[in-house]
């Protein structure tokens, strides 16, 4: 359930609506995430985002309540993140897709970023020769998961052969290969 929760809440906010926790009973209270525009956002926000993300373009900005962000997105209660508001951004930039989560004071929570058609790393290349005669390259991307304390990354390159056979492979970070799909 509370996986269908946070997709609703991605879902909604990439496609403008506001999203909002309605009330059970009559001492609930209605929490909701809005659009806001560049203007209303914290300038250490702002600032963060510009320094992490120079050439991406913001796209959309949602403000969201920290009791929601807290109930949908598990935040742990025995370390309590306080009552500030988070600031949900999604950016663009040449061939990647981003979207993080800053609080008020610029602080970056987490990002998802998603970059294609990038140079690969030669252990990749490598891989694809030996192991996939006849099949090139037709697109790839790399996915990063960043956190303030770590950043996670795979390769997912899609690969083909003439006769419309096509494959998509899995590296982790350092261009080791994972899996076929």
């Amino acid at each position: 359930m509370n996986l269908l929760k946070k997709g609703l809440l991605l879902l909604m906010i990439s496609s403008g609506m506001a999203v909002a926790t309605y009330a059970q009973d009559d001492n609930d209270v209605v929490l909701k995430a809005e659009r806001i525009k560049r203007e209303q956002l914290p300038p250490e926000v702002l600032d963060a985002f510009q320094k992490r993300f120079p050439t991406a373009n913001l796209r959309d900005i949602m403000k969201i309540p920290t009791e929601l962000y807290r109930k949908d997105f598990l935040i742990d209660e025995t370390n309590p993140i306080g009552n500030d508001d988070y600031y949900t951004l999604t950016m663009t930039g040449t061939k990647m897709d981003v979207e993080a989560v800053y609080d008020k004071n610029g602080n970056l929570i987490r990002a998802n970023e998603i970059a294609r058609d990038v140079e690969l790393p030669t252990t990749i290349s490598t891989y694809i020769i030996t192991n996939y005669p006849g099949f090139e390259i037709k697109k790839d991307r790399v996915k990063r998961v960043i956190e303030p304390t770590r950043t996670e990354a795979f390769w997912e390159v899609t690969i083909a052969q003439s006769r419309g056979v096509e494959k998509r492979l899995l590296f982790n970070k350092d261009g080791n290969f994972i899996k076929s799909r």
